[in-house]
């Protein structure tokens, strides 16, 4: 049950479980969820319900008319779909929660950020996870932090870390037919916001003069004034992909914020995919990458690492297959389905 329409992790976490055998899956959001923002193509492959839920810019002004279709929205999930089971992906969902548990509904939690940690966090939403995580017979965590953070609250939850994954046939396509690499150009692909390191990315471009550096995504933030560092802005997946694979290295400088200490980035399994260098500002959530990736501190450690993999070739197709094979949504799935 999700609020959200982009097709991210809740969509094809549902589509993935609902290829699991003996698991019957239906995915409700609201019915006032803007469609256009589907990406044309995405259609989920499961069932798809629409519930009268108040959208979540609204509900801090219709604090009582939330409650009552909350109240009616898991009323009409209980009697169309009778679930055995409901998972929930936001704090907003619990009120819904409340109802569905006296119908006797067992509800998993996927717990996906460190939710309080961003700044548009109002007590009322730290409130209402808090009673969510309490609520739920299993909080699925998309990193070992978060988990880590589950059971600080509540040491009595019963959590599972269920990482993010790679979509099979996007991944596939990729190391399929990987282009030509750019030989001198570093991308970011991604969100460029508040915790991005443009200091790391500025020392890069003075210490090598033949380096251009490419911002793939949308940007919350000034950027730079700088010839050879270029926001280029959101581009469709498939062409994301493709110039993931064109990258001579692929980089992720963060600062690493209480929020960013939460994140299981799914940028790095793309990156990953793209068989070039990869290398990101370290944190403790990236440790299963292994070598994969290459993990800095500071400037000078990025710069130099940046400039040893100009240039290095990529990870053959038989490491990137098997990467593929541990690391999709099947495999979540799978996983997180023993824990039922």
């Amino acid at each position: 049950m999700s609020s959200r329409w982009i097709k991210q992790r809740p969509h094809f976490l549902s589509e993935a479980l609902g290829r699991v055998e003996g698991v019957d899956v239906a995915f409700f959001d609201s019915l006032f969820v803007k469609r256009g923002r589907l990406v044309k193509g995405q259609r989920l492959a499961v069932p798809v319900w629409h519930l009268p839920l108040v959208p979540q810019r609204l509900r801090e002004r219709l604090t009582a008319v939330d409650a009552v279709m909350s109240t009616m929205s898991a009323l009409l999930l209980f009697v169309l779909w009778h679930p055995d089971v409901v998972i929930v992906t936001h704090a907003r969902h619990q009120r819904l929660v409340r109802v569905l548990r006296t119908a006797r509904v067992r509800i998993i939690y996927d717990c996906m950020d460190l939710n309080r940690e961003f700044s548009d966090a109002t007590q009322a939403d730290i409130a209402a996870e808090h009673q969510l995580r309490a609520a739920a017979e299993l909080v699925w965590c998309s990193s070992a932090a978060i988990a880590d953070d589950v059971r600080s609250t509540h040491p009595d939850a019963r959590t599972q870390v269920v990482r993010n994954a790679l979509d099979r046939a996007s991944a596939e396509s990729v190391f399929a037919a990987p282009g030509a690499v750019e030989a001198g150009t570093v991308r970011f692909i991604g969100t460029v916001s508040e915790w991005f390191r443009f200091e790391d990315v500025l020392a890069l471009l003075q210490a090598e003069p033949d380096i251009r550096v490419e911002l793939v995504g949308p940007t919350d933030v000034r950027v730079p004034s700088h010839p050879r560092l270029i926001a280029i802005g959101p581009k469709p997946h498939a062409e994301v992909l493709s110039l993931m694979a064109t990258s001579d290295v692929l980089v992720m400088p963060f600062e690493i914020t209480p929020l960013v200490l939460g994140v299981d980035p799914v940028k790095v399994y793309e990156y990953v995919v793209s068989g070039r260098p990869v290398v990101c500002s370290d944190y403790p959530e990236l440790a299963h990458f292994g070598p994969d990736i290459s993990r800095v501190s500071g400037t000078e450690s990025f710069v130099s690492a940046v400039l040893a993999s100009m240039g290095a070739p990529g990870r053959t197709q038989t490491d990137v297959r098997s990467f593929v094979d541990h690391n999709n949504w099947d495999a979540r799935a799978r996983s997180a389905t023993e824990a039922l």
